[in-house]
């Protein structure tokens, strides 16, 4: 792994922090279980997103991840996962898959964010799912927004008490009128069948094509990395392929990641010839009502305006939108920027837009 000069930050108490830099597969087994050890001591940071398995399958799937080791006094105390781009700017690891970014660090760990940047030998850092929390960049948030999730951790007559009493009344009287036209409601937790997965794939394209959103698994690293982690199954990280039955109908599925007692919602998708019966939000109302023997606590449906998500949500913790930059032009540009495709984005400019994106990747170019 590269090393970069060590830098003096005034928040380690005048320890010296030392950035060393490079790809997830050089770390030792050491740095390996520290940033494990780091995850699982602090609440905030328990999405598997936060874990190295997921940073290590997208490690699996592109060239372009690394790590950032932070060291104070020779020891790990905090570890920083992006993908650097060919104009040397960070993205987050999974990019578009990614639904919360930052640094794992100690607890109570403090780094300045343009040092970080400057550390890993990176012009700028674009981030959209970054932990509002993290002080050392506040400054560079650009705007927060709300990433709701469903508490668990009381049972599901606790959750249901502090989510929108009549969306989960409404998904309880589709439940019984979808079992009791259609067939008995079975839900398999979790599923090993490669059939559902593709079923999953299949469906989830559809929905994409038919709301004219962008596919993502049009990218073709996206289904390797699905397929990747849909192996993997262990306390600390797994796949998990969730699936609904009414009768012999296969009426909604579910692919997500979890990290012990916390599962975050990823890809769902349903049976569309059920849509009446709403199969995906009972999906959720059933496990959430199986979540004390699943040993779920919480569940994370990600920053989004889908409604199911304002509707199933208990609570919500911010995520930021924004950018670091090291260089004072770039970053009064890269501001100018976001600005302007903010603005053609609400005016519904589109030309304008791809215009502005293609200037954006231009200011990345670093000196």
């Amino acid at each position: 792994m590269g090393t970069r000069s060590p830098t003096a930050d005034p928040r380690t108490a005048g320890c010296v922090m030392k950035i060393t830099c490079g790809a997830i597969e050089q770390l030792t087994a050491d740095q390996l279980a520290a940033w494990s050890r780091f995850q699982s001591a602090d609440p905030k940071l328990h999405s598997p997103y936060f874990r190295p398995e997921f940073a290590q399958a997208v490690e699996t799937v592109r060239k372009d991840v690394e790590v950032a080791v932070l060291e104070v006094d020779g020891a790990p105390a905090g570890f920083w996962p992006f993908q650097r781009t060919r104009w040397n700017t960070a993205k987050p690891v999974g990019g578009r898959m990614s639904d919360f970014q930052g640094v794992v660090g100690q607890q109570g760990f403090r780094w300045n964010a343009e040092e970080l940047i400057r550390g890993c030998g990176l012009a700028a850092w674009d981030f959209d799912h970054l932990l509002a929390w993290q002080q050392s960049f506040r400054a560079n948030h650009w705007k927060t927004a709300p990433s709701p999730y469903m508490d668990l951790s009381g049972g599901f007559n606790c959750y249901r008490s502090t989510a929108h009493a009549q969306t989960i009344s409404q998904a309880l009287r589709k439940r019984r009128k979808l079992e009791r036209e259609i067939g008995p409601l079975r839900l398999e937790a979790h599923t090993a069948d490669p059939s559902i997965f593709k079923t999953l794939i299949y469906w989830k394209t559809k929905q994409y094509h038919s709301t004219g959103a962008s596919n993502i698994f049009a990218l073709g690293w996206t289904v390797a990395l699905l397929e990747n982690i849909f192996c993997q199954q262990h306390q600390s990280f797994s796949g998990v392929l969730t699936a609904l039955y009414a009768g012999e109908q296969l009426a909604a599925v579910h692919f997500g990641m979890r990290s012990k007692h916390v599962l975050h919602c990823w890809f769902p998708a349903y049976n569309q010839s059920l849509h009446r019966y709403s199969p995906g939000l009972v999906l959720w109302i059933e496990l959430a009502r199986s979540a004390a023997t699943l040993g779920i606590r919480r569940i994370d449906l990600g920053k989004g305006a889908e409604q199911y998500k304002s509707s199933l949500m208990s609570g919500s913790v911010d995520v930021a939108e924004g950018f670091v930059a090291c260089r004072p032009m770039a970053r009064f540009l890269r501001h100018g920027s976001r600005e302007a495709r903010a603005l053609a984005r609400s005016l519904r400019l589109g030309n304008l837009a791809r215009l502005l994106r293609r200037i954006h990747a231009w200011q990345s170019i670093p000196e």
